[in-house]
Parts: structure tokens; sequence; C-alpha cells
């Protein structure tokens, strides 16, 4: 039995670790691609809404806040802004941090990376951010998406 219990376990969390985001060909039709500094103005109004993000480069440091969660952000060169950037708070699972890693911290970059994620707000301090799913997506005959790292 005790075996059983452990292969099970061991099955569910394989299934976890490598799961991916799956959307109808519908949900996926209503995804909008925004830059940086676009969707830093709309994000209130897009909480659990996907979307695709255009960025430069990621933040060096990420911190790890909850036992499956770490918090990071994206960076975009903006000449509106103060600093002449723009930055976005994302949240990235334990199990795709090595693969968010590959995305350069170089800030001299200039070449647009794209992500995909949801926009979720925080309950803890009402912030907004967004919950990062994957970078590649695959579309099925049936216009169906997955999105994967």
């Amino acid at each position: 039995m005790k075996t059983i219990l452990i292969a099970i376990s061991i099955l569910i969390g394989l299934t976890s670790a490598f799961a991916s985001e799956r959307f109808d060909a519908a949900a996926w039709n209503n995804v909008q691609t925004y830059d940086v500094p676009t969707l830093l103005k709309q994000e209130g109004s897009l909480i659990g809404k996907i979307v695709a993000v255009r960025f430069h480069y990621r933040s060096e440091k990420l911190r790890h806040l909850q036992p499956n969660w770490y918090e990071a952000s994206l960076w975009q060169h903006d000449p509106n802004a103060k600093n002449g950037y723009s930055a976005l708070r994302i949240m990235v699972a334990k199990k795709d941090v090595p693969d968010f890693k590959t995305i350069t911290s170089d800030f001299n970059a200039m070449k647009d990376v794209t992500v995909y994620g949801r926009v979720e707000k925080d309950p803890d301090n009402n912030l907004a951010h967004l919950r990062l799913l994957g970078r590649k997506v695959v579309k099925d005959a049936a216009g169906n998406v997955t999105v994967d790292w």
C-alpha cells in the first residue's frame, strides 16, 4: 500500500512539473499583445485575462516569495519613462525558473522577447502582476493552443 501511494505521488508530481497551459481556439483568439508601458497602464482592467507581452530583458534578481513562486520583473526601454525604462512585476513558478533564466538579463538588449501570462491581482498587497505561462505556443489543427516554455 505504501509503495502504491509513493508511486501515485511521484506521478502526480511529474505531471504537474511538466504541465503546460492549454486554451481553446475561442479563448486564444482574444489574446492581445502589449508592450510593457501599455500593459502597465491597462493592467487593472485586464485582471484574469491571458496576454502576450513584448519586452527587452528580465531582472537579474528573483525573489523567492512563496514555496512555489518567485517574483521578478520584465523591462523594456521606454523613452517616455523618467529613467528610460518601464518594468512589469511578474510571478514565475518554481518549476519554470530555469527556463525563465534563459531570457537575457542584459539591460543593453534591444531585441523584443515575447512571453504569455495571466494578469492577476495579489490579494496580500492589492498589486497586479503577470503570472507567466511560457514563451512557446503550439497550435493544433482545431486552433487550440498549448503554451509552454
